[in-house]
């Protein structure tokens, strides 16, 4: 069990409102009742069913910015991986065998993000989608799905998997 936690829907946490990013453990059920209710309600129209309490980490954070990558997968390749976060350029990236490591999840095409630690280590934050994920905050969109053209063009070619260049940016 851990001891601090955050709560999100399926989807997103409540970024930028007066909701606390995180909730100190034990948490009586009367407590608990109103954190899910404060959130439904300025998640609004936005909510996706559902309520996920995760792990409180501490993450790095540079220009305000925590240091967060995103990664997009297809077919267990990976097509690319971009800063997440609008932090700097010059931030440290997350080191490629955990990259690589999340290559083949099982899905054919996917996202993992990727933070780094105040301690300096990195973890995985989340996966999901890549139907619905949207792309990294830094990521040229024209670049993006040029790549993923490409690669579900040499997906075509290759008999149905596709073969991704890897590409960063």
């Amino acid at each position: 069990m851990f001891t601090e936690f955050m709560v999100k829907d399926y989807v997103k946490s409540v970024k930028g409102t007066r909701f606390p990013v995180s909730f100190h453990t034990p948490v009586s059920q009367e407590r608990m009742d109103g954190i899910v209710k404060e959130f439904v309600k300025l998640r609004g129209d936005l909510f996706t069913v559902g309520i996920v309490c995760k792990e409180y980490v501490d993450l790095a954070r540079y220009g305000g910015a925590t240091n967060e990558w995103r990664a997009f997968y297809i077919d267990g390749n990976l097509l690319n991986v971009c800063r997440n976060s609008n932090q700097p350029t010059n931030v440290a990236k997350p080191p490629e065998e955990l990259v690589l490591a999340c290559s083949n999840l099982g899905s054919p095409y996917y996202t993992v993000d990727f933070a780094e630690r105040v301690d300096g280590t990195w973890i995985v934050v989340e996966t999901g989608d890549g139907q619905v994920s949207g792309l990294a905050a830094a990521q040229d969109p024209a670049i993006y799905y040029q790549v993923l053209a490409d690669a579900l063009e040499r997906r075509d070619a290759d008999g149905g998997r596709a073969c991704a260049s890897g590409i960063r940016t």
